[in-house]
């Protein structure tokens, strides 16, 4: 049956149901209503008939279905991250589950209390009430109770740091998924849950793997169903790490679009992945108003801002906005990686070689309880730069290296560019001009493909070499350094004076000395005085 067919039978019943005098209703016919109005997208139509569903059954003294219906319910207000409502839901599903301890429903209450507690932090008790949903479903022959429980358990088991006991539970519940002998509410929360735990652990071949299939089955549901958008948003993120920006751009605004009756967090997080792609591509205006227009809705709008104001040279603003967004938490593992990829390059620019190595440090604990090889892609070239910045090449060569192969082959072309940056400035420190060049040259032609216009034109400038207009082949930045050096200025006062940072400044010292074949700065100030440069 296709989507239109499917919707079309979807608003018959409900026009049908709404268009009866609503004292009419049974609770049967209520919850025919809500699974009508939730395929349509309309939430609060879903939530009002359920509620009178629910206090049919609760006054009736059926605890079964009373429970079942306030089950639903605290999904209904998680999804719209209405925790309050949620967790009172929640508390009367269990007080039914009471009166009827054997019934049916206590598998599916169980996986409510699971996501209740995950949500609370308390991930060994959501292990554990998923496993009793998962043993409940087993126990009555229901399929779509075990799967939940299986994935639950899964997701939960990954975010308790077993990232490799979590994921063989979710591969074991996507194959009873895709099966399509589950119910759709259930087949498409798997497919959710599956896609989120992917990217919070950084897992982008098993994501990519199940992304289009999920968004398949979703929009044969109904085009305006919860599933559709969120779904979408998970393949823009996969779409956009690929390098297809212009699709992933206008896939997490149709998303964001089609969330928008369920919730600002969701319309939020499709514009954060917008404002990403904007901001690589150049367009710093564009991307701040969709960061801060995600902000607010509720979403931490970094790394994005600071990134922004990076490329506009507030050094000390980028620093400032990242040491605040990581002094917050907890944060899901590839957030926290992302943060402090972002913190790495800011604090070697700021020269502070120190904050530098806590963050790679950090990050080597973090990318370790991952087991995803994005983080370990992300470490390596975080760990590759600060060495760099301690001139110690060799160290840095093999990480660079296997962060090119990894990013590589998880098809990954703006990590791959970002690292060949890296690989060139390594072999121009070795004083291998020819390899540099080629490494410059190969970064300036994947940004150029991928649409990311300042990091081409930093790899074209880098590519060319430095401008030789001073004498020994000083360029023109290496001139004004050393001329401030003549003068007796410390390396702080030239940084102010020219606006860049300590580290900046003692990389071109050091090129400097090398160009003009002087030890010291008293060296380097009779160069100057010999050349006419004071």
């Amino acid at each position: 049956m296709d989507t239109g067919v499917k919707e079309r039978l979807w608003r018959e019943r409900y026009d049908a149901l709404t268009a009866r005098d609503p004292a009419e209703l049974s609770a049967a016919d209520l919850e025919l209503l809500a699974d009508a109005s939730f395929w349509l997208g309309r939430p609060r139509d879903t939530i009002a008939a359920r509620q009178r569903a629910y206090a049919i059954y609760r006054d009736a003294q059926q605890h079964e279905p009373a429970a079942r219906m306030a089950c639903r319910l605290f999904h209904n207000h998680f999804e719209l991250d209405e925790a309050s409502a949620a967790s009172g839901w929640l508390n009367r599903a269990q007080g039914h589950l009471r009166a009827v301890p054997d019934s049916s429903e206590r598998g599916y209450v169980a996986i409510a209390a699971a996501m209740w507690a995950a949500y609370s932090g308390q991930l060994d008790e959501a292990i554990a009430q998923a496993a009793l949903a998962y043993e409940a479903g087993v126990a009555d022959g229901d399929r779509d109770l075990a799967a939940w429980g299986l994935a639950a358990q899964g997701g939960m088991r990954a975010a308790a740091g077993d990232i490799s006991g979590g994921v063989a539970l979710l591969d074991d519940a996507m194959v009873e998924t895709v099966s399509g002998e589950l119910t759709p509410f259930v087949t498409g929360w798997i497919y959710c849950f599956l896609l989120k735990t992917c990217q919070a652990i950084g897992d982008v071949g098993r994501a990519g793997e199940w992304t289009d299939a999920a968004v398949r089955w979703c929009e044969q549901q109904g085009v305006n169903s919860w599933y559709p958008g969120v779904c979408r948003l998970h393949r823009c993120e996969i779409t956009s790490l690929r390098g297809e920006w212009t699709s992933a751009e206008q896939e997490a605004l149709r998303a964001a679009e089609e969330l928008a009756p369920f919730g600002g967090y969701l319309i939020a997080e499709g514009l954060y992945l917008a404002g990403e792609i904007r901001r690589r591509r150049g367009d710093y205006a564009g991307a701040e108003d969709a960061f801060l227009r995600s902000h607010e809705l509720g979403h931490d709008a970094q790394p994005g801002l600071a990134l922004i104001r990076l490329a506009r040279h507030d050094i000390h603003g980028a620093a400032g906005q990242l040491r605040l967004a990581l002094l917050g938490g907890p944060h899901p593992p590839m957030r926290r990686i992302r943060l402090l990829t972002a913190y790495v390059p800011v604090a070697l620019e700021l020269g502070d070689l120190a904050a530098a190595e806590r963050s790679v440090a950090e990050l080597g604990d973090v990318a370790g309880s991952t087991e995803s090889r994005l983080a370990r892609a992300l470490l390596g070239m975080s760990h590759g730069a600060l060495l760099l910045a301690k001139d110690d090449v060799e160290g840095a060569l093999p990480l660079l290296q296997e962060s090119t192969t990894i990013c590589t082959q998880l098809n990954l072309p703006y990590e791959c560019a970002q690292v060949r940056m890296l690989l060139g400035h390594a072999a121009r420190h070795a004083g291998d001009e020819q390899t540099a060049r080629l490494e410059f040259e190969s970064a300036e032609a994947a940004f150029r493909r991928l649409g990311a216009i300042p990091d081409a034109e930093d790899a074209g400038a880098l590519a060319r070499g430095p401008a030789l207009h001073g004498p020994s082949g000083l360029s023109d930045r290496e001139v004004e350094v050393l001329r401030l050096l003549a003068s007796g200025l410390p390396n702080r006062a030239i940084a102010a004076q020219l606006l860049i940072s300590e580290h900046t400044v003692r990389r071109h010292l050091s090129n400097i000395y090398r160009k003009a074949g002087v030890p010291s700065r008293t060296a380097a100030t009779a160069f100057a005085i010999e050349h006419g440069l004071t």
